[in-house]
């Protein structure tokens, strides 16, 4: 499984856990989530994100044009939140 970088990319409006761009959080093979220095995540985020990254960590596996594939950018379930940009690590 792909090694996963999950970077806040763009604060559309709002962020009710204060996340900034360039906020980080890696997502293991291993179906670990490792935040650098000690810093705090959204739950409600990772909430939307969670099933994404677990397609993304397998996306070799996947059929050549499944969308998972060219998609790299998510958003929070606040419309008006945060925009994640995800990408493989190593």
């Amino acid at each position: 499984m792909k090694k996963l970088v999950v970077e806040v990319s763009e604060i559309k409006q709002r962020c009710g856990a204060n996340l900034k761009p360039g906020d980080t959080f890696e997502v293991t093979g291993q179906g670990k989530l490792v935040i650098p220095n000690n810093k705090a995540t959204c739950m409600f985020a990772l909430q939307s994100l969670i099933p994404f990254l677990i397609s993304k960590q397998r996306e070799d596996e996947l059929p050549n044009d499944d969308w998972i594939k060219e998609t790299d950018l998510l958003c929070c379930p606040d419309p008006a939140g945060v925009i994640f940009k995800i990408s493989s690590k190593g």
